[in-house]
């Protein structure tokens, strides 16, 4: 016999409410609501109490392949907290600015899992700049034990140990990976050659959490596109909270619910990807996600923007297919 408190948390979760849900009837009213919680997400994730540093950028070395630039960089996002990332372009073109593409990679991933992919490639190929950084926990920016080459003591991530390092200073992973994006955007900018004004995300599972919680608090970002990640945190994160520490916030589920982040990002582009096999949708599957969908739908309304959000369906699980993606892309983005 096992006595859990899993059903207590459930039904707390539905007696608590969200003090930011969308109910906006107007744009006025749509701006309002969406600053102020954008502020509030700012609070609870601990963007706010992270620290300003000097980049210190550095391009380290550089590969060439089919006419493409693989550019290995290191930056500093907090003092003496550094990120290595990849820069893919495309040679060629430098009369026009390019358009950035921020694209985070998954859980138990790192920038190799992106950079490498037919998508960064494709998108590189059509002048764009596709920025690929390693999540603090990811990669190379791992804590111990997970640097190990022991495969027996090595997980994919080190999220676990960030959250608890983190969580006692008012602070959180999926904080800390917003910010570091947040420092790489900052960075883009500098870029002569690079459009500031044209700036997207894009990200599978983990990566697609990351593009959700940045758009919703940083207007540059122009349009997002999550994959596997866009649905109730109920079924998804307080009935599965074996998932990773990185989607665990204090006062996330009183906030808000994804629904409410993706009206945040109305009237910039959102292009939501979703599988009918997902598990990380819950037991309803689909019936998890579409509620969600509506709420956002119901902001783009308000700025008449139907058009610039899309909701992909294929009939995979958790899985990228990336169907209409670039296309979307250059049609909201596009000079």
């Amino acid at each position: 016999m096992y006595y859990t408190s899993l059903e207590y948390f459930e039904k707390k979760y539905d007696a608590c409410g969200r003090e930011y849900a969308f109910r906006a009837s107007t744009v006025e009213e749509h701006r309002a609501w969406r600053e102020a919680a954008a502020g509030r997400l700012r609070e609870i994730s601990g963007i706010d109490r992270c620290v300003k540093a000097d980049p210190q950028a550095r391009c380290v070395r550089t590969e060439k392949e089919e006419g493409r630039k693989k550019e290995y960089w290191l930056m500093q996002t907090e003092p003496g907290v550094w990120m290595p990332f990849f820069r893919l372009y495309r040679e060629g073109g430098e009369e026009k600015k390019r358009p950035v593409l921020l694209y985070p990679h998954g859980h138990g991933g790192g920038k190799e899992t992106t950079v490498d992919t037919a998508f960064a490639k494709e998108m590189a190929d059509a002048g764009w700049y596709v920025l690929c950084p390693d999540e603090r926990g990811s990669g190379e920016r791992r804590e111990f034990p997970e640097q190990s080459e022991d495969e027996a003591m090595r997980r994919g991530s080190s999220h676990r140990e960030l959250l608890q390092l983190a969580i006692g200073f008012g602070q959180s992973v999926i904080g800390l990976a917003v910010w570091d994006l947040m420092c790489l955007m900052d960075l883009a900018q500098t870029w002569p050659d690079a459009d500031g004004e044209r700036i997207a995300c894009a990200g599978m599972s983990g990566g697609g959490q990351q593009t959700l919680w940045l758009a919703a608090i940083d207007e540059r970002v122009k349009a997002a596109i999550t994959s596997g990640y866009f649905y109730g945190m109920k079924d998804s994160l307080v009935s599965l909270p074996q998932n990773c520490a990185c989607n665990f916030v204090p006062h996330l589920w009183e906030t808000v619910d994804m629904g409410d982040m993706g009206a945040m990002i109305a009237p910039r582009a959102l292009f939501i990807e979703s599988g009918e096999k997902d598990p990380l949708e819950g037991a309803r599957g689909l019936e998890n996600v579409y509620p969600q969908v509506m709420t956002a739908k119901r902001a783009f309304a308000l700025y008449k923007k139907a058009d610039d959000l899309v909701h992909s369906i294929h009939d995979g699980g958790h899985e990228w297919r990336g169907n209409g993606m670039k296309e979307f892309l250059e049609r909201v983005l596009g000079e």
